[in-house]
């Protein structure tokens, strides 16, 4: 078999059209997510999601949407407004933790080295010590009765953890079983940079009481180290000291929670107090209302004065209601930042009622919704284009489904061809998106011969219409000068090559001498024709010339083929045996098999064809023609 020059062994044009076609769909979905993003003002990945979701809502494919974008150009920014976030910087304080860790681990190290061989000594000659086992008893946060130790000089050098209360925990969560008998600073070594080791030898000799709150803390063990804020009370009693001491990280990890949660979701929380007056504003509440962190809130009655001017009657409404009906309130309204631009926010509010049923004070909370509202303008925009490009493009369906009706003769009214019984279906793809150009032609010559043919146009839709009218209207006017079918090919080609816009297509076009029963054909691309002959059916073999179109000043070979009497020749587009989940040459082989079990009258042909072969009449159109020498 010989192969045309320009294609790929094996390679069928249509398979060439399917790859382009998958290419062609990636890029366009690719350039509809980066426009979307662009007009959205989001990224890539949320402009995806969008564009599925307008898919959705349009009721149409996700490339046909992508299609629908890409080709209305654009159509310019409907005004998305991104919120000014950026990623957080990691919480200050690094340089001055890491200082103060040096220094905990200095005197770990000087503790560590130290002798406590006589710290059991020292604890035997404690005497029972009421008072401390008072505050042991009383204390609902850690508590520890501790004795110091003296050092030479008599100074105090460190002390001793007597006993402890049963919720005590320090800072790695060890209790009283692994602290009781141990040395404070080696178990606690922060107690020294903080401060604190200084001011609880301090209250030992003078019997004053200390009282610290909610301290910055850090110290290390084992090379762990820990940070929190700390709150610490200490007493004297007659046998040394007793602690209380309280971590904050709960409340430290709720109150950095609720910060995150504010700034991510832009949602910011105040109170008024009413009987004061006073009010208590989060940063992200006086960010969302455009006031910085030392400004004074608005007064309720004053709060319409910092919304936009057409939002006026609707948030003094509100407030009204919270007072008059005491019931809470939401509204949208916008502010004008300090860059004159709007602001969207979305604000809820309640009255918190005493006890003689007035309000005392109120609480709001605000969420600032531009982005989402931006967001929504724009995608709103986009649906609006899309179906006005949806109704556009349904308009050149209809246009290329009335073209194909009036220039495809109906199948019963095909002009008869001398020598040969023919039979034709012609089968527009059930989706109008899909409509292609698969076309016929048949001819009777003025010198007796029968001219009969069938194409396909590459494409879907108007071009692919207007492509086949062109093509069979030339053929048709070309078969006048009685050329073999070589040359009415070669000139049919120039004519593609020459289309504007440009297009492509295939063809098979054949001239039948009903006198010594010969058939002249040629292929540009086309599937091959199969031959139905005493019961076998078997692929004619064809010199595989190029599709219409693809390359210019082509030569296109004349394959001669003797016919019998009651041979048919089978001729159908891809439509009928190209499936994306199957090999093109299986399904053709397929229909080789249903052919040589089938009827030798062509309309019986085709019915049994159209019944077995289990084409998908959605993806393309389907022409079949069979030919009969009589």
């Amino acid at each position: 078999m010989a192969e045309a020059e320009g294609a790929q062994p094996g390679v069928h044009g249509a398979d060439l059209d399917d790859l382009r076609d998958a290419a062609r769909d990636r890029a366009v979905l690719s350039e509809a997510r980066v426009m979307l993003a662009r007009r959205l003002g989001v990224p890539p990945g949320e402009a995806l999601q969008h564009l599925i979701w307008l898919a959705r809502d349009l009721d149409m494919g996700l490339a046909e949407a992508a299609a629908l974008l890409v080709r209305d150009g654009g159509g310019g920014s409907a005004g998305a407004v991104l919120a000014g976030r950026r990623a957080p910087r990691a919480e200050g304080g690094a340089a001055e933790r890491r200082a103060a860790l040096s220094e905990v681990e200095d005197v770990l190290r000087r503790v560590t080295a130290e002798d406590t061989a006589g710290d059991e000594e020292i604890l035997s000659r404690v005497p029972e010590d009421p008072m401390a086992q008072a505050v042991l008893d009383a204390t609902l946060d850690s508590s520890a009765h501790l004795v110091p130790v003296r050092g030479p000089d008599g100074n105090v050098t460190d002390f001793l953890y007597v006993a402890l209360n049963e919720g005590a925990r320090d800072m790695f969560g060890r209790g009283r079983e692994e602290l009781a008998g141990q040395r404070l600073l080696q178990t606690d070594p922060g107690t020294v940079q903080s401060g604190l080791f200084d001011d609880y030898i301090e209250v030992l000799e003078t019997g004053t009481s200390l009282e610290r709150s909610s301290i910055p803390y850090t110290t290390a063990q084992r090379g762990l180290s820990r940070s929190s804020r700390t709150s610490v009370r200490c007493v004297a009693v007659p046998t040394g000291i007793c602690l209380t001491w309280r971590y904050h990280h709960a409340e430290d990890r709720t109150v950095r929670r609720l910060e995150r949660v504010e700034r991510l979701a832009l949602v910011g929380f105040g109170e008024w107090d009413l009987a004061t007056g006073e009010a208590d504003w989060t940063p992200q509440m006086l960010a969302n209302y455009g006031l910085g962190p030392d400004e004074v809130p608005p007064s309720p009655h004053d709060l319409p004065k910092a919304v936009a001017e057409d939002d006026l009657p609707l948030v003094e409404e509100a407030v009204q209601t919270m007072f008059s009906r005491r019931e809470p309130v939401e509204a949208e309204h916008r502010v004008i930042g300090p860059d004159g631009a709007p602001r969207h926010l979305w604000m809820f509010a309640e009255p918190v009622l005493g006890d003689s049923g007035l309000p005392v004070s109120i609480n709001i909370v605000s969420q600032d919704i531009t982005r989402r509202r931006g967001v929504e303008r724009a995608l709103a925009e986009t649906r609006r284009q899309m179906l006005k490009q949806q109704e556009r493009m349904a308009q050149e369906r209809r246009v290329a489904v009335t073209l194909r009706r009036a220039i495809l003769p109906d199948e019963d009214e095909s002009e008869r061809l001398p020598g040969l019984v023919t039979a034709i279906r012609s089968l527009a793809a059930e989706s109008t998106a899909r409509i292609g150009g698969d076309w016929y032609a048949t001819r009777a010559l003025a010198d007796g011969r029968a001219l009969f043919a069938i194409g396909d146009a590459a494409g879907h839709g108007l071009p692919a219409a207007a492509a086949m009218a062109r093509s069979r209207n030339g053929l048709l006017g070309l078969a006048c000068t009685g050329e073999p079918a070589g040359r009415l090919v070669g000139w049919l080609n120039e004519l593609v090559g020459t289309m504007d816009p440009t297009a492509t297509g295939t063809a098979i076009v054949a001239v039948f001498d009903p006198g010594r029963r010969v058939m002249e054909w040629t292929c540009a691309g086309h599937p091959p024709p199969i031959l139905m002959r005493d019961g076998r059916a078997e692929r004619l073999e064809v010199v595989r010339d190029p599709m219409l179109g693809a390359v210019t000043d082509w030569e296109y070979t004349t394959i001669t083929t003797q016919l019998e009497l009651g041979d048919v020749i089978f001729l159908y587009t891809d439509g009928l045996v190209e499936r994306r989940d199957a090999d093109l040459d299986d399904r053709i082989n397929r229909l080789t098999d249903i052919l040589q079990d089938s009827s030798t009258r062509p309309e019986l042909v085709l019915d049994e064809v159209l019944a077995r072969m289990e084409h998908d009449r959605a993806a393309d159109d389907t022409t079949l023609f069979a030919v009969r020498v009589e």
